[in-house]
């Protein structure tokens, strides 16, 4: 299996909104709507596509998976987004290479934390977050969504 991450182009935005559709909706069946796959959603991914925040993991050249990293707090810190897996893909290991392709990212641009949010209290996510270092600081109630989000956070040299 030849599995690599790259950048995404412009031609890589469908199938990154594909991607996130299919993931949606076992969120859906979880009972979150936190990925809805709106107009404002393919104006966003297409603005981070540009800017150069969002990955694919590709398996012998097709696109299977994304993540989108943004760099933040004027590059100290790095927010992992949008981690999400084609369905026929998961429980291959391809999670634990997105999130170790971004520690080494976020080494490689001299930030000293990364951190992002998960919608549910998923055992698999939060497991694999707290393998890699990753530590629970809380529960975020985001009133404009309504949705409570649980924090994670990765620092290096702390």
């Amino acid at each position: 299996m030849d599995v690599e991450i790259v950048k995404a182009d412009k031609r890589n935005l469908l199938e990154v909104l594909y991607i996130i559709r299919e993931c949606s909706r076992q969120l859906l069946e979880k009972g979150v709507k936190y990925w809805n796959n709106s107009l404002a959603d393919y104006v966003e991914i297409e603005e981070d596509i540009a800017s150069g925040s969002i990955f694919v993991v590709k398996i012998n050249h097709v696109v299977v998976g994304t993540i989108t990293l943004k760099v933040v707090d004027e590059g100290q810190a790095v927010l992992i987004d949008r981690l999400a897996i084609y369905p026929a893909y998961q429980k291959k290991g391809l999670a634990q290479k997105l999130i170790e392709f971004s520690v080494n990212y976020a080494k490689e641009i001299n930030a000293n934390k990364i951190f992002g949010y998960i919608p549910v209290d998923d055992k698999n996510l939060t497991q694999l977050l707290e393998q890699n270092n990753f530590k629970r600081k809380g529960d975020e109630f985001t009133p404009p969504k309504g949705f409570v989000l649980i924090s994670y956070e990765y620092l290096f040299n702390g």
